[in-house]
């Protein structure tokens, strides 16, 4: 499903991003594209993965909707990984958690527009949210799943 695509990865330093990028690599993608507004993780991700010559890092952040439109030039499939997840970290910076859970996501779907899939990762705690983390990801959900 992956050889010889162009895959972005949203996220792509973090716990469920950089995995995504380790497992995908397996199926020999043409590109890999690891997007991510986190300079030290994409350095020491670059640095864990440096015998891949189809991998290339792109500082850039969801909430710059101008940046997400060069990142998914020509990508086939996009996995969507960014996100602020900690509870407490979002309930104390609700306005952090929507501006990159919601409207970062909004972003990303207004820029694709070639992509084969979008997928967005999402959590447990969209389920009946009782936190801002919870319920950001459930507008993330609702989002995709309406734009489709």
């Amino acid at each position: 499903m992956f050889k010889e695509k162009s895959i972005l990865v949203t996220g792509g330093t973090g716990s469920v991003g950089s995995e995504l990028v380790r497992k995908v690599l397996k199926y020999d993608p043409e590109v890999i594209r690891v997007f991510d507004n986190d300079e030290n993780g994409l350095f020491n991700l670059e640095h864990e993965l440096q015998g891949y010559s189809n991998l290339r890092f792109l500082v850039g952040d969801v909430r710059d909707k101008e940046r997400l439109k060069m990142a998914v030039e020509n990508i086939d499939f996009v996995f969507h990984a960014a996100a602020l997840k900690h509870v407490p970290l979002c309930e104390y910076n609700p306005f952090e958690a929507v501006a990159t859970n919601v409207i970062g996501t909004q972003n990303l779907i207004d820029v694709v527009t070639e992509a084969e899939k979008l997928i967005t990762i999402s959590t447990d705690k969209a389920v009946n949210p009782v936190n801002v983390m919870g319920a950001t990801k459930l507008l993330a959900e609702r989002l995709t799943t309406s734009a489709h």
